[in-house]
């Protein structure tokens, strides 16, 4: 499974001290938990005590904006090792599960796949298995599995084994509030009601 997360927000100190910014945590702590704080400097174990009691994440030094080439030929050969491990263990059928997916988020599930939540406007969801989706799909949905089963679809853009779903199949989707599922068979697309 891939995924990609477009938006982090980190609160930076750009001067003070250690009692400055411990004050300032200690009295925001609730409302730092949705950020990274970032440090120029080294802090105090103190500091450091202090982030961690209150469930905080943060990093110290220089915020490179771009990977060092280093670093990715190093992650690169990781993964290359990983990938060979991976073809000489036998193959099973893995099922993968996601609560929601919001939007913004881009998505690709490399097995079967069973989303247990919404589908949010604006995710793109590409399934190279097949997908069950127990919420209703707003966003863009890609499945190139035997099947894939789903309550309500309020996305115009649905593709179906390298097929488009025509109006009258998501008209028939929409139809009910049961699950259905969908199959291709050769160029036919069929729509079962799952009661």
């Amino acid at each position: 499974m891939k995924t990609r997360q477009h938006r982090a927000q980190i609160l930076s100190f750009e001067s003070g001290g250690s009692t400055e910014w411990r004050s300032f945590i200690e009295k925001n702590a609730i409302l730092l938990r949705s950020f990274i704080l970032h440090f120029p400097t080294p802090i105090d174990a103190d500091l450091q005590e202090l982030c961690c009691s209150f469930g905080l994440l943060y990093t110290i030094g220089t915020l490179p904006s771009k990977p060092k080439l280093e670093s990715i030929q190093a992650l690169d050969s990781i993964l290359g090792k990983q990938e060979r491990q991976a073809a000489q263990q036998p193959s099973k059928q893995a099922c993968t599960l996601i609560h929601k997916v919001r939007s913004g988020e881009e998505i690709t599930l490399e097995d079967n796949a069973v989303i247990l939540g919404d589908i949010a406007h604006g995710a793109h969801i590409y399934a190279k298995h097949s997908l069950v989706v127990f919420g209703d799909c707003a966003g863009v949905l890609r499945v190139d599995g035997e099947f894939f089963i789903l309550r309500n679809l309020t996305s115009g853009h649905i593709v179906f084994c390298d097929s488009i779903l025509p109006e009258p199949i998501v008209a028939k989707i929409n139809a009910s509030n049961h699950l259905k599922i969908i199959i291709k068979n050769s160029d036919t697309i069929a729509v079962q009601e799952i009661i």
